[in-house]
């Protein structure tokens, strides 16, 4: 882990917390602008477009919805959204949703300001210079995009995800506020949960993870560890939204830092084969992945057993790691989430291109633990079972 006291902190914007902030981000944008509110379009099946909506005009501000955001938002979600824009003469952008939406968002911020193809920052190009004044309000528990400087899009033609990354990215100011969260379904929080959890799990174990990414990673774990079975179990407790909210932002924080793993890695590669969630490709992979990480960081899992309420006390950091990982598993169990391709519903046949496609990520050079390509197959095949 990296210790130096040095390493430079990227934060994310103002931040609005608890129930009403919305409102209080709509005062706070300027009025000068007219947005884009980039959703999609369950939301505004849900009424969840419509409060907004309101909010905003109460506000005094112009806007207009563009609601066609898919999961995993391809190129040609994007390009669809900046016509939007233009047509309607939007110069600032607001995220409304889940990862993909707040995604997209960046995506057309981006190129509102940038005549640079998708495709090649996909390919390694930095995000420079300003980009359209973005906000945002997630409406998900999970990836902490709101406080990230990296947006994921999808190449349908390659069949590849793609991570675009730059300062620039993080929103200028969120709302974390769980009137925008209540009421989504149970199986959408667990496996949003699922993926803050697994940020604040990878961020902590991984390289490049210093002193404030660990209070970060950890103060998420504890949440997730505290409130995240509530919460699936009823989804209108708005204390136990407002607590996921936050652990999924400090969860979002810690990783932009630090970076991710293997778990990242790999769940990208099958997300975008098999169009599984994030979040439940993440919890396919996470208690086999911390497993084989445990013995590069025994004393680390072991400090994550205990933020999940485990007693470690006395115990050898390898037998509290191991506690870790049995506490992960019984929270999954607990959630009623599918554990193999069987159940998820995917006919599963691992390829050498899957493994190739680990090998190389960003996130993969942060695992704790260098990977072959056979260990990486066997984690692959973890949930064959």
């Amino acid at each position: 882990m990296n210790e130096s006291l040095t390493c430079p902190h990227f934060s994310p914007g103002k931040l609005f917390v608890g129930p009403g902030s919305s409102a209080d981000l709509a005062r706070e944008i300027p009025g000068s602008f007219v947005y884009l509110v980039v959703t999609d379009r369950g939301l505004r099946q849900a009424g969840v477009v419509a409060r907004l909506s309101r909010i905003l005009e109460k506000a005094e501000k112009r806007f207009h919805v563009f609601d066609a955001v898919a999961a995993d938002p391809p190129i040609e979600v994007v390009a669809s959204a900046l016509e939007t824009a233009k047509r309607n003469g939007c110069n600032a952008v607001l995220a409304l949703g889940g990862g993909s939406s707040l995604d997209a968002a960046k995506a057309v911020a981006v190129q509102m300001k940038h005549d640079v193809s998708l495709r090649e920052y996909g390919d390694g190009r930095p995000v420079k210079g300003p980009i359209a004044p973005l906000y945002a309000i997630p409406t998900t528990a999970g990836t902490g995009s709101e406080a990230t400087r990296v947006a994921v899009i999808t190449d349908a033609a390659k069949k590849e995800k793609m991570a675009i990354r730059g300062d620039p990215l993080t929103p200028l100011a969120c709302a974390l506020d769980p009137d925008m969260l209540v009421g989504i379904p149970g199986r959408i929080a667990a496996e949003t949960g699922i993926d803050a959890l697994t940020h604040a799990i990878e961020a902590f174990v991984s390289r490049n993870a210093n002193t404030l990414t660990d209070v970060l990673a950890l103060g998420a774990i504890e949440k997730v560890g505290l409130h995240l079975r509530r919460f699936a179990q009823d989804t209108t407790d708005k204390n136990a939204a407002l607590e996921m909210l936050v652990a999924s932002c400090l969860a979002g924080q810690a990783f932009t830092n630090a970076g991710l793993g293997l778990v990242h890695s790999i769940g990208e590669v099958l997300g975008s084969r098999y169009h599984t969630s994030h979040g439940l490709s993440c919890a396919l992979y996470l208690p086999a992945t911390m497993a084989f990480n445990l013995p590069a960081a025994p004393e680390r899992f072991a400090k994550i057993a205990r933020a999940l309420g485990e007693d470690v006390k006395d115990l050898a950091p390898e037998e509290g790691g191991r506690r870790a990982v049995a506490a992960v598993e019984r929270l999954f169990e607990a959630l009623n989430l599918p554990r193999t391709y069987t159940a998820v519903g995917i006919d599963f046949q691992l390829t050498s291109k899957m493994v190739d496609g680990v090998l190389p990520q960003f996130s993969t050079q942060c695992n704790p633990r260098k990977a072959d390509a056979d260990q990486i197959a066997a984690l692959f095949n973890a949930p064959t079972g």
